[in-house]
């Protein structure tokens, strides 16, 4: 027996007034599914990507929605380790600009009772994003030095909060309007609009970092992260914001980035540096296990109130458009968060 579900859904690209509210007739789960009442659902600079039809792999027509926090309303055959009634939350890429939804079990990890549903849905995406990054790609130690690009973002600003943790220090770039951001998650704040960020970060560090975790990509990975490396330390990318700025393709951009991918493996060896790319769904899917054990973790250390994700908005899941548009705008610091 199907149910009625309400989706954002976008039949062709373009401009956010291409994402349309539809009611849909969702079928009951099929086997290895759960049918999930969303409660909040993140909003992502990839969804804008996706709209502007730019994100590899998919296609208009598709609904958005990178990720969710819910609870269980029905479970399909051969699922097991879930009840109805349950919280959850996954990383779904597509969809789950929705009411409800249809998911494959596997995805869904248990979302703890005890933080509200936009705190949780900002530890999703963004939060498996830095704790993967942080705890698996690229690791320090305490003590030692790392570099966040975007500090003042939603997984700028987590990774800040897990550097903190761990005993990590941290230089944080952001505009200058955005220090306070920064500065409150414990990072050393340096301005990248007016200094020179690698310059900067290998003063703060004393000789440099062990990490820099960059999401611009192109001349941006050499020139303010690479060049900020201490010996044995690695170059994280993991966007391509210069490419895809504003959600549209920049052609010069995508020159400048495909110029930038030629690198001297002799100079990466001789200072023991690496540069590695790190890709959220790409690890969910090749490393099932490891995804869920970290966003639970994640999930876990939100719902203590250990990590404290920023929420720059919360809107109705009709206004998708307006989420989209205010996040383009990059005048908001943190997660834009809709919700049925």
């Amino acid at each position: 027996m199907s149910v009625t579900a309400f989706e954002m859904h976008m039949a062709r690209t373009g401009g956010v007034e291409v994402l349309k509210g539809r009611e849909i007739a969702l079928p009951q789960p099929g086997a290895g599914e759960a049918r999930v009442s969303i409660e909040a659902a993140g909003v992502a600079f990839a969804d804008i990507v996706m709209r502007t039809g730019l994100y590899p792999g998919v296609k208009a027509p598709v609904t958005p929605g990178y990720d969710f926090v819910g609870r269980i309303e029905a479970l399909g055959p051969d699922v097991q380790g879930f009840s109805v009634g349950q919280r959850v939350a996954a990383l779904t890429v597509t969809g789950s600009y929705a009411s409800r939804r249809n998911i494959e079990a596997g995805y869904l990890v248990a979302a703890p009772e005890t933080a509200p549903a936009e705190a949780l849905v900002a530890g999703v995406l963004n939060g498996l994003t830095a704790w993967q990054m942080f705890h698996r790609v690229a690791p320090a130690a305490p003590g030692e030095w790392i570099l966040v690009h975007g500090a003042a973002g939603g997984v700028g600003g987590l990774l800040l909060e897990l550097a903190r943790l761990s005993g990590v220090r941290a230089i944080g770039t952001a505009s200058a309007g955005k220090r306070t951001e920064v500065e409150a998650k414990g990072g050393v704040h340096v301005d990248y609009r007016a200094e020179a960020v690698a310059e900067r970060a290998l003063a703060i560090s004393g000789g440099g970092v062990v990490a820099a975790f960059d999401h611009v990509g192109g001349p941006h990975l050499k020139v303010a992260s690479m060049a900020a490396l201490r010996d044995g330390g690695t170059a994280v990318l993991y966007g391509g914001y210069d490419a895809t700025k504003g959600g549209k393709a920049r052609l010069g951009a995508i020159i400048r980035m495909l110029a930038a991918d030629r690198l001297s493996a002799l100079s990466l060896f001789r200072g023991s540096r690496g540069v590695v790319g790190y890709n959220v769904t790409s690890w969910r899917d090749a490393r099932p296990e490891p995804y869920r054990q970290d966003l639970a973790r994640v999930l876990s250390l939100i719902g203590e109130g250990a990590i404290q994700p920023k929420i720059a908005k919360v809107l109705p899941l009709s206004e998708a458009g307006e989420a989209q548009a205010l996040l383009q705008s990059a005048q908001l610091a943190g997660k834009i968060v809709l919700k049925p």
